[in-house]
Order: structure tokens, then C-alpha cells, then sequence
């Protein structure tokens, strides 16, 4: 009669697999969240500026 086991080597996740994979997502995490930041960042600076612009008007 054959063991059987929950763990499997086909679904088993190396630890290389899941850090490369965190890393991965750490870094797109990052790129997003500074790519938002930029973004906020150069909607206000052209607010601002079309504000200044519509006083001097």
C-alpha cells in the first residue's frame, strides 16, 4: 500500500522561489507607490501655478 502525505514536490515552493517572488513584489509595490507620489506631486505644483496664473490675469 502506497504512503500517502499531504506534502507534495509538485506544489512544494523553494525558499529561492518565495524570496524572489517577495522581492518581486516589493519592488513593484515600490515603483507604484513612487509613481503615485510623483504623479500627486505634479498635479499640485499645476494647480498651484494655474492659480498663480488666474491672480496675475
Amino acid at each position: 500500500m502506497k504512503k500517502q502525505s499531504i506534502y507534495s514536490m509538485k506544489g512544494f515552493l523553494s525558499s529561492f522561489v518565495a524570496g524572489f517572488f517577495m522581492l518581486y513584489l516589493s519592488l513593484i509595490s515600490f515603483y507604484l507607490i513612487h509613481h503615485s507620489l510623483k504623479l500627486k506631486t505634479l498635479n499640485n505644483i499645476e494647480k498651484y501655478y494655474d492659480s498663480q496664473i488666474e491672480k496675475h490675469i
